[in-house]
């Protein structure tokens, strides 16, 4: 094995993970935010030691570091630069997503007052549950990135290929 490969799949093992949880969280708890507000004392309950944001809080920089590492690895050949790059780039907008959209939803579902209107808790978790299919989107794309790259870099990488001091 070498670096190169080894980054690569590093930051594709990483991505599927935040794919997979992000695909969970649409249909195991989103799901559940709607029937305010019942529904929200009894998350707001259940999340009282942790909360998904844990995970995603070191998941999500760990995938950007490994995804740039993977970048600088694998910068001089010029056939996987670009995807891993647009990769990095992805990486980032997810969070970005994740501050700029969800954050806020989040503080009204787990924040505000439970006096709160039951049909404004019902429009901010739809609202997060779409965003939500956004921010899977971009995810899924940046595996699909990463995965050619893999792909690429294991053909150029192989035993015997004469590429593969390039």
């Amino acid at each position: 094995m070498n670096l190169r490969f080894i980054s690569v799949a590093s930051a594709l093992v990483l991505s599927a993970m935040l794919l997979g949880a992000g695909a969970y969280e649409s249909v195991a708890v989103a799901p559940n935010f709607h029937g305010a507000p019942a529904s929200l004392e009894h998350a707001r309950g259940f999340y009282h030691a942790t909360n998904p944001g844990m995970f995603f809080r070191v998941l999500s920089p760990a995938l950007q570091l490994f995804t740039l590492v993977a970048l600088v690895c694998n910068w001089k050949p010029a056939g996987t630069r670009w995807r891993l790059a647009g990769a990095f780039a992805l990486a980032v907008l997810a969070d970005i997503i994740t501050f700029k959209f969800h954050y806020p939803r989040n503080s009204i579902l787990f924040g505000a007052p439970l006096t709160t209107s039951p049909a404004d808790f019902d429009r901010v978790a739809a609202e997060w549950a779409a965003g939500n299919y956004v921010r899977i989107a971009v995810v899924l794309t940046m595996v699909f990135l990463l995965i050619v790259s893999t792909l690429h870099i294991a053909r150029q990488t192989a035993p015997g290929n004469r590429l593969q001091q390039m």
